[in-house]
């Protein structure tokens, strides 16, 4: 059994805090917190958030595009089924807060009714875990391709969706943004730990000073908006991203975060609007504003040990254990179903 890498694991964590902290952002800004300082840094730091994750996530993936669609099912893609079908019920219930918080009123039925096609239109941040199970099928449906031809198609791919030249459902949109990524983790694997643990200190800083000035002009002048200037920032932000993981894979916390980064996506969002939303109803209002300098870290910080804590209580439970875990039999359903080539 191959040894962790270090900074694949922090740049996993990395990521997903970076994750967590945008949906708080969000959230308190959507309850009159003042948050927009805060907004500035997750528009600026978001060509490294996702770009960061799936690359990291392909890293890992590319073991399973030489295993059998059945070992591939039983792992990877039955696990973010089961918890996509489990999470997408109690999101609704907990999105109910969200529509509150926005002045909105929540229909239930109609709610539950979109619960049908969330496998076809995923709802809510979970469009991510659909989003994974996804890649992996293609990815390995399309694995035996030369892979120029799957970086190239994939990469033009996430050009235009990067540009914000497609509008639709945020899964299929999010996911012609990051598969290229996805494919790059994979395909270009030893490549990218080789120049991770190659290139000096000075050569990592300053492909952070470039992605920096990149993505502060992206943000602050408007760049953006130029076809083709997001998706170069999100490239130059995946080698960003693997310099910061190299720092921080000498502190303990940001690796042990990678390794648990399921429990922390599936539950962080049910938790900022349990918290926002009392929040809402207990802070007077002239104090939103201020509260909002400071709450978005914290709060932060306080989802992804809720949900660290919620995840290992629920996994000493017979049966609450499944709403991290599929069960034996849904996983088996290989066995039942579906090739083993």
């Amino acid at each position: 059994m191959k040894p962790r890498i270090d900074w694949v694991d922090s740049g996993r964590g990395l990521a997903i805090a970076l994750v967590v902290l945008f949906h708080s952002t969000n959230w308190l800004g959507e309850a009159g917190f003042g948050v927009a300082g805060w907004d500035f840094f997750d528009e600026t730091i978001a060509s490294i958030r996702l770009p960061l994750f799936f690359t990291m996530s392909g890293l890992f993936a590319v073991k399973w595009m030489r295993a059998s669609w059945r070992d591939l099912w039983r792992s990877k893609v039955s696990l973010f089924v089961w918890v996509f079908a489990i999470w997408s019920v109690i999101a609704t219930f907990s999105f109910m807060l969200g529509l509150n918080l926005q002045g909105a009123e929540g229909n239930y039925l109609g709610q539950l009714k979109d619960i049908l096609w969330a496998p076809f239109l995923p709802r809510f941040e979970l469009w991510f875990i659909w989003a994974l199970a996804l890649f992996f099928v293609v990815a390995k449906l399309i694995h035996r391709l030369p892979a120029p031809v799957q970086l190239g198609v994939s990469g033009v791919l996430s050009f235009i969706a990067l540009s914000d030249l497609f509008v639709g459902n945020a899964g299929w949109v999010g996911s012609a943004k990051y598969f290229f990524f996805f494919l790059g983790g994979i395909l270009l694997r030893d490549h990218i730990i080789r120049w991770s643990t190659s290139a000096r200190p000075a050569i990592l800083a300053s492909v952070f000073v470039v992605w920096s000035m990149l993505a502060v002009a992206g943000t602050a002048l408007g760049f953006r908006a130029f076809p083709g200037y997001y998706f170069l920032c999100c490239v130059v932000g995946v080698f960003a991203g693997i310099a910061v993981s190299r720092v921080l894979a000498r502190i303990p916390g940001p690796r042990y975060l990678g390794t648990r980064t399921l429990p922390v996506y599936l539950t962080h969002t049910t938790i900022i609007l349990i918290v926002v939303w009392g929040l809402s109803k207990i802070v007077p209002l002239p104090d939103l504003a201020v509260l909002g300098v400071v709450l978005p870290p914290v709060l932060a910080a306080v989802a992804i040990a809720a949900s660290l804590g919620l995840s290992r209580a629920f996994a000493r439970n017979r049966v609450l254990r499944y709403a991290y875990e599929q069960p034996r039999w849904f996983a088996s359903a290989a066995d039942r179903g579906v090739g083993a080539s």
